[in-house]
């Protein structure tokens, strides 16, 4: 009689549109709601007959947690929210993979946001994830709004762990893991200079909005100027990535620059995009003209010629991105602030001429 009741008590419920609660569950389970709870937040503490009964009733009910209440009621959620700057290019891909392999198992749920590179839809976004109490936030380099910036801190100060990825600084907020985008620059630039190229271009996009690849033109050009090289041949284009944008730029770069002899862009997109232009001006690559990109896709290996490119090891950095929030919940001693995770040229068919 207590499960027929109970079944129409629910269906009653549902039916105006009330969503199920977690004593709902419990009366249906016939158990309390503390134990509900304890099956719902460490499924691996209670018997499997036990864990098999609740979670049938909370399928049957479609009962599902109130994120903003276990806040309120914690203080913390088990929600880490991710901020990416896109979705156009593939790059954040294994970099969430890396930051849920670790995140997953302990049983903390990602909640993803994209700024488009924009400060003030940053500020937005964290602003609005902020009110899920979440457990700590992983947010896309070190630039941010002042008023974004105070309120991290904030947040830091209330015990809250915040990660900066893709990008090392000597100030950050709190946790911080990536790389410096002024040593790739210049990397790339004494790459081609020591292959005897002199006449070196940088092409990129998003020129006001993407700091990181303003600090690697940065780099690139301060390279070339110390090995008393010309340093002025760079286009940016404000358009987001493409292979269409790729080709483009490289053209226009020629067009200007008629003398160029190589060529680093800001990803493997636009270098592969370069490529299908210089066929269709009979350029050949690498006899006439070389070719660097960043990131280091899978597409850069499998293009004809294959793509030389720079690999920044996103998978690795949300890993350690993860990693180094987890440990900071954790409360384990000498958790590493600042890591610096590096970068690898590797050189394919697209700059080797032997």
């Amino acid at each position: 009689m207590k499960t027929v009741g109970g079944n129409r008590r629910n269906r009653t419920a549902r039916s105006q549109g009330k969503r199920a609660t977690l004593r709902d569950v419990a009366q249906r389970a016939g158990v309390s709601s503390i134990t509900v709870s304890r099956v719902l937040r460490e499924p691996d503490k209670v018997s499997p007959l036990l864990r098999q009964r609740i979670l049938s009733a909370v399928e049957e009910l479609g009962y599902f947690a109130n994120q903003v209440a276990s806040g309120l009621a914690s203080g913390a959620s088990r929600i880490v929210p991710v901020l990416i700057p896109t979705l156009s290019t593939a790059l954040f891909i294994p970099f969430l993979n890396g930051v849920r392999a670790e995140l997953d198992p302990r049983g903390y749920e990602v909640l993803l946001g994209t700024t488009e590179y924009r400060e003030e839809v940053e500020t937005q976004l964290i602003a609005t994830f902020l009110g899920w109490f979440p457990a700590g936030l992983i947010v896309a380099g070190v630039d941010h709004a002042p008023v974004t910036r105070q309120r991290l801190a904030n947040v830091v100060a209330s015990g809250v762990p915040v990660v900066e990825y893709m990008e090392v600084t000597d100030s950050p907020i709190d946790i911080n893991v990536g790389l410096s985008h002024r040593a790739v620059g210049a990397a790339a630039a004494r790459f081609f200079a020591a292959k005897g190229y002199r006449h070196i271009a940088y092409a990129g996009t998003l020129g006001t909005l993407d700091k990181r690849a303003a600090r690697r033109v940065e780099g690139f050009q301060k390279a070339l100027h110390a090995l008393c090289l010309p340093s002025h041949y760079v286009l940016l284009s404000e358009e987001p990535f493409s292979f269409s944008v790729g080709g483009r730029v490289f053209g226009q770069l020629l067009d200007a620059y008629p003398m160029i002899e190589a060529m680093f862009f800001a990803n493997d997109e636009m270098a592969a995009g370069a490529l299908g232009e210089a066929r269709r001006r009979g350029i050949r690559i690498p006899q006439d003209l070389a070719i660097m990109g960043f990131n280091d896709y899978e597409i850069a290996s499998l293009m004809t010629p294959s793509i030389s490119s720079i690999n920044v090891n996103p998978l690795e950095m949300g890993r350690l991105a993860a990693r180094q929030l987890l440990a900071t919940l954790d409360g384990v001693p000498g958790t590493e602030k600042r890591i610096d995770t590096g970068f690898a040229i590797i050189e394919r068919e697209t700059t080797n001429r032997t």
